[in-house]
């Protein structure tokens, strides 16, 4: 080959680059690296581990959420819910006076039904917690109660109110009856 001819090869390399390549080889698609994996809500498919609370603990809670949020004949409850499940995580995350509030109030739940009835708290009826529960009923207070046990009664209710009407089961019963109630807003899925 002569020299004038290789100049005009590698000269003619960068037109043939601009060429636009056979039909085959545009329509190839890029594969992706990255498999797609289905997921699903963790707590549509799985029950919660209590963390936090002791199982007496833990039985004197779900037995409060049941006194203070009942079911009724077409709205779920707080058991339904599962309000003292998501306390028991909701607490673990937070602060530790928090926590602290909740396990000596849980504590002491069990120690006046066992001093009034000789059973743990879970064991009583409702007419029976009535006077442990009798915080509750006394006027409110700007400043609150000072007394740490009627704090965490409040707190407890409060709680187990917001976490019972904003459960995804007491928005689904709430829907159903009223037409206005589609549930549009008012329940929010973790972002995937």
């Amino acid at each position: 080959m002569k020299r004038r001819s290789v100049l005009r090869s590698i000269l003619a390399m960068p037109a043939a680059a601009a060429l636009p390549l056979p039909a085959m080889e545009q329509e190839a698609k890029p594969v992706s690296e990255t498999p797609l994996t289905e997921t699903t809500v963790a707590d549509a498919s799985a029950q919660a581990v209590v963390k936090t609370f002791n199982p007496a603990q833990f039985s004197a809670l779900r037995k409060l959420a049941e006194i203070l949020m009942p079911a009724q004949p077409d709205t779920p409850g707080a058991l339904d819910a599962g309000a003292a499940e998501f306390l028991d995580f909701l607490i673990g995350a937070s602060p530790a006076e928090r926590q602290a509030l909740y396990k000596d109030g849980l504590d002491r739940l069990n120690a006046e039904a066992r001093r009034l009835h000789g059973k743990a708290f879970a064991e009583i009826s409702p007419a029976q917690a009535a006077p442990i529960l009798a915080p509750l009923h006394a006027p409110w207070t700007y400043r609150g109660p000072a007394d740490r046990f009627a704090r965490f009664l409040i707190q407890a209710k409060t709680d187990v109110l917001e976490a019972t009407a904003n459960s995804r089961e007491y928005i689904a019963a709430v829907s159903k009856r009223r037409r206005g109630a589609a549930g549009v807003g008012q329940y929010w899925y973790s972002v995937e």
